[in-house]
């Protein structure tokens, strides 16, 4: 663990309010970009992979830490409860939807979303759009929340070997997007499917295991300096989403590359610089919404609202649904996940907290 500072503090915590402040914000940059304002496609999903891996290794790391070994069985059951439940009561609902209004079309699209599978058939089939669409990301967080603990109990003894692995499949991930771009390959099979998109996820992961493990002291040191670094991050990433925003040739082969790092490099900046307007992300409706993203995620574009509506009353729908969802769905079985698996150490409020 880092030496004593306000990132190692924050790090220490029982719970990090600003991590549900940015799963809140990231839910709403993508329903802003499904309402049609001009935000950057895909920017709120690239901020939820970074998190995902960042607090799905973190936890892992914590179990190893303390148990000296990964429960996989434990891993599965506790990520089935988390995904599931809200999951297929929100499919059911969509399939009953699609059934009563006749969308034979959409079949596929539904067996695809509901095996987890749907970041490769809508890479293959990215039209027409419909409310399964959507679960591409879904998909490619499960494919990684099968694979990655698999590939971390290995390599775990050793964590300057895994740190070296994650970062040669990220260049390589690096090189393969824009060389199927060179070759032809459908755009959308490029901008969804897994091994298209894990990178993101693994720059989480890394950066988990890079904290964690006290690595870079002085790095993280000099990035948590000043409240200006963070300026000058978030201004660099602004520019580089406002050159790929029309430009989807940008976005595949250079955005998606250097987007995820800067975005986790101001994530240890939000938890490890003292400035007091930061303090907003700490607020308890911005934790709240966080708390409900995964299943804003789902239900905001359930529902069509008409466009011509102000973006809070088209908001305000998706937030009620959400919380139904948390309140009926969601929270119950969080609470026999609780029960039943015991979190390693006190890192425990963070274990239901992925999308």
């Amino acid at each position: 663990m880092l030496a004593e500072s306000k990132l190692a503090s924050a790090l220490s915590a029982k719970h990090i309010p600003k991590l549900d402040a940015l799963r809140a914000i990231s839910a709403l940059f993508v329903m802003l970009f499904h309402f049609g304002l001009p935000v950057p496609p895909g920017f709120g999903v690239l901020c939820f992979f970074i998190i995902s891996g960042f607090l799905i290794t973190w936890l892992l790391l914590a179990e190893y830490e303390t148990r000296g070994r990964v429960s996989l069985r434990k891993f599965y059951a506790r990520r089935s409860l988390r995904i599931f439940p809200a999951f297929y009561v929100w499919w059911i609902i969509l399939t009953a939807i699609v059934v009563f209004r006749h969308h034979a079309n959409y079949f596929g699209y539904a067996i695809s979303a509901f095996f987890y599978v749907s970041d490769y058939y809508v890479g293959l089939h990215p039209l027409p759009e419909n409310g399964y669409t959507l679960t591409w990301s879904l998909s490619v967080e499960e494919q990684f929340y099968v694979l990655w603990p698999l590939v971390f109990c290995r390599l775990m003894p050793n964590r300057k070997r895994l740190l070296k692995v994650l970062a040669t499949i990220i260049v390589c991930i690096w090189i393969y997007r824009p060389l199927l771009r060179v070759l032809g390959v459908n755009q959308a099979y490029v901008y969804n499917t897994f091994e298209c998109r894990a990178d993101a996820i693994l720059v989480g992961c890394g950066l988990a295991i890079l904290l964690r493990s006290g690595f870079w002291p002085r790095f993280w040191e000099l990035l948590c300096r000043h409240w200006s670094l963070l300026a000058a991050n978030m201004l660099i990433l602004g520019l580089i989403l406002s050159i790929r925003l029309p430009n989807s040739w940008f976005r595949d082969t250079v955005g998606h590359a250097i987007e995820p790092l800067f975005i986790a490099a101001i994530l240890v900046q939000l938890l490890g610089i003292e400035f007091r307007p930061l303090r907003v992300l700490d607020a308890q409706p911005l934790r709240y919404l966080g708390q409900i993203s995964y299943s804003t995620y789902l239900y905001h574009g359930l529902f069509p609202v008409p466009h011509a509506w102000p973006v809070i009353l088209r908001l305000l729908p998706a937030y009620a649904l959400a919380s139904l969802s948390f309140f009926l769905v969601e929270r119950p079985f969080l609470r026999l996940k609780d029960r039943w698996f015991q979190a390693p150490n006190k890192v425990q409020a963070l274990q239901y907290k992925e999308v």
